[in-house]
């Protein structure tokens, strides 16, 4: 099993504490009742809290005593407590509910169930139909250790805080960009935008994007390109992301497969003499990334794999076929992936077009087996 090792110190620390807080709660055994997981989850997930939630399972509220997962009959898994959200997502405001994951730790011998709710710009979550015990149209949040009763509703200024964090009113420009970005349909054509693609956002319209040609040295042809088979006629450009007349961010954009595709070039990272290419899901970057495929179609999920004779070749097509895709990282998984390798030193990275590809082949490959639970190699 691969601990994280910053979610099992972050949950080791919080059971050191032997009580509950804002953004954390223990349970037991996993819930019986489907409705009293909704509510708890709705609790944390609006809670006043800047970062992930964590409700962990295997662990007395009353003693904080543990009690391994292996032994809860009624355990569940992270695609019960997902199709008990999505079977459920209509009766949820816009059909919008908060973004989880579950994870796995060993305390010691004993083995932990950890639900981890992401802090996304999407509060307040609340549902528009009564599911159980539930009410319609009531919003929950977390103070201190205690939850909003269900036959309750948050206060009127944790109910406001919620809302102003929704539209990131309290955010930096940089950072309210970035959660605007995220609906694309709330951004029209600027009308002076020339040869160029340019957009402003229609209810804060002091926000704009703008895409604009790049000089032929930035580079086009790296290695995620190299399986399409035209590379000579890549061109790069930049979206350039304006608060009022201020340039926040210049963020490069590559057109490849003679022009036929396009995409924001993804974040990379060395990984022994190769590099390891990536979205972080919640950066900038691959908000512009969502944004651009809105309009012209997400090729960072069908990237060309290079026909040649290999073994990493082979297993790259062996296990994708004929494309592949850019990975999207959860908060904390790239870190995770680079430390696993526990290598000492630097690597001087190869400077041969064919090796890259290949190393860059295999270190995607190896994420996924990271990610996955397998080991890398």
């Amino acid at each position: 099993m691969n601990n994280n090792s910053e979610i099992y110190s972050t949950i080791s620390t919080l059971i050191s504490r032997r009580a509950e807080g804002t953004y954390w709660d223990f349970k037991r055994e996993h819930h019986k009742n489907k409705a009293d997981l909704i509510h708890d989850v709705l609790c944390l997930a609006n809670a006043d809290h800047d970062g992930n939630r964590y409700l962990i399972y295997g662990v007395d509220d009353r003693n904080y005593s543990i009690h391994p997962m292996n032994e809860d009959p009624g355990r569940r898994t992270q695609a019960d407590i997902a199709g008990l959200f999505r079977d459920n997502a209509e009766k949820f405001f816009q059909s919008r509910i908060p973004e989880f994951y579950l994870k796995e730790i060993e305390l010691g011998d004993e083995l932990l169930d950890v639900l981890v709710i992401e802090d996304a710009p999407h509060k307040p979550y609340y549902l528009i139909q009564r599911l159980g015990k539930i009410h319609a149209h009531h919003i929950y949040s977390r103070v201190c250790d205690t939850n909003t009763p269900v036959n309750d509703a948050a206060q009127a200024h944790e109910i406001e805080r919620m809302w102003r964090q929704r539209f990131g009113l309290d955010a930096p420009p940089l950072k309210r960009m970035g959660l605007y970005l995220r609906e694309p349909d709330a951004w029209s054509p600027l009308p002076d935008s020339g040869g160029n693609m340019g957009f402003y956002y229609t209810t804060f319209p002091e926000f704009t994007i703008r895409s604009t040609d790049a000089e032929d040295q930035i580079a086009c042809r790296e290695e995620w390109t190299r399986g399409e088979l035209v590379s000579k006629n890549n061109y790069a450009g930049y979206y350039e992301l304006r608060f009022h007349q201020t340039l926040l961010r210049r963020i490069r954009y590559v057109g490849f497969d003679d022009r036929k595709k396009s995409m924001v070039a993804p974040d990379w990272e060395p990984r022994g003499p190769g590099r390891f290419y990536f979205y972080e899901g919640n950066s900038i970057i691959y908000a512009v990334q969502r944004f651009h495929a809105s309009s012209s179609g997400d090729d960072s999920v069908n990237l060309s794999v290079r026909l040649r004779r290999g073994e990493v070749s082979d297993a790259a097509r062996a296990r994708w076929g004929s494309v592949m895709k850019i990975p999207v990282l959860n908060p904390g998984e790239l870190e995770a992936f680079l430390d696993a390798d526990g290598e000492d030193g630097i690597i001087h990275p190869s400077t041969d077009d064919g090796e890259q590809y290949e190393l860059f082949l295999r270190n995607q490959l190896d994420f996924e087996d990271w990610r996955s639970g397998g080991n890398a190699t």
